[in-house]
């Protein structure tokens, strides 16, 4: 392991917070965009449409639950090739400890 290991891994987890903070944002705001136009959608006799929005409202709120893995799956693939960081995402889970 290399000697800069502390600050590998409090670089990971920085990028790990700010990815989920934007996946979470942005996860949020479509359910908010879902919430005020189903009424149009509903109006307007789009049924593909509700069931594109119904069947992914589902797949968001699962993400949603397991943010942090989500997250720590992403600046995996975001660090992962930097010199240093793959033996450092070797030994890490997305679990907290």
């Amino acid at each position: 392991m290399s000697d800069n290991q502390p600050e590998i891994i409090e670089s990971i987890r920085k990028k790990q917070e700010n990815i989920a903070l934007t996946i979470g944002v942005t996860l949020a705001m479509t359910l908010s965009v879902y919430f005020f136009t189903y009424a149009l959608v509903t109006d307007k006799g789009l049924t593909n449409v509700l069931w594109l929005m119904g069947i992914s409202s589902i797949v968001i709120v699962v993400m949603l639950f397991r943010l942090q893995s989500v997250s720590f799956f992403v600046a995996r693939l975001w660090l992962a090739r930097r010199p240093g960081y793959r033996e450092v995402f070797a030994s890490m889970s997305a679990t907290k400890e």
